[in-house]
């Protein structure tokens, strides 16, 4: 499958890319940073995926060289622990833009190629958080945010479906990443013990789930949201 992921200069975008060209798919990922990536079956773009002229010149240059898409997966996010009386209002714009705007912007160009894919059920895969329904203390505007990914997914599900796109969205426990490494030990504890599986989600365990949501065994499956780690 030629699959793009968002996010790819680091962390779990950069985890996934590596996973899935291992796996034989070929990948082309995009950040606003190089990769570090070098295997073949990559391909990186430097892009800043809040601008719609650069996005649509990222789209065409893969239309121009591979002329179909068979998945995407909106990786690429930001998140701040801040207040809500604290944050800024630039803050909140480019959580917005970033979580939002580009997902739905990745989404629209991705579609146009995906209506010229081979693959059985061509897909969309969106990334959420369980601080949508564990509504954190601190991550009002995070939430918001994945909150609007995630109606994206169920409304657009009705939509894409005539075109036989699909279109489904994994939900994240903690995950071990240079970002959680930053917050208080305590903080992530607190995270995880209310999983049903009590230790930090790996990159590895969002590889399968992925994987079948792109696959032609998920062809009959759209619009759901998939939280991982078992939430309460």
């Amino acid at each position: 499958m030629l699959i793009l992921i968002t996010g790819t200069s680091a962390g779990i975008g950069l985890g996934l890319a590596e996973q899935f060209v291992r796996n034989g798919h070929t990948v082309l990922g995009c950040g606003r940073r190089p990769s570090s990536l070098a295997l073949e079956g990559y391909r990186h773009f430097e892009v800043d995926l809040t601008s719609p002229d650069a996005v649509k010149q990222m789209f065409h240059a893969i239309r121009q060289d591979y002329g179909q898409l068979d998945g995407l997966i909106n990786n690429a996010g930001v998140s701040v622990m801040n207040p809500f009386l604290l944050a800024s209002e630039t803050e909140i714009q480019r959580i917005f833009d970033v979580n939002v705007f580009a997902m739905l912007r990745c989404s629209r160009e991705a579609v146009k190629l995906m209506r010229h894919s081979t693959h059985e059920a061509p897909s969309i895969i969106n990334i959420s958080t369980v601080a949508v329904p564990w509504s954190i203390p601190g991550q009002a505007i995070y939430a918001c945010s994945k909150s609007a990914v995630e109606q994206a997914t169920r409304s657009l599900s009705r939509e894409l479906a005539e075109f036989n796109i699909r279109i489904n969205t994994i939900g994240l426990p903690p995950v071990r990443t240079a970002l959680t490494r930053t917050v208080k030990p305590e903080k992530i504890q607190a995270l995880v013990d209310r999983q049903a599986f009590r230790r930090l989600c790996k990159v590895e365990d969002l590889v399968g789930p992925i994987e079948f949501f792109l696959s032609s065994a998920a062809k009959f499956v759209t619009g759901a949201t998939l939280f991982l780690g078992g939430i309460a």
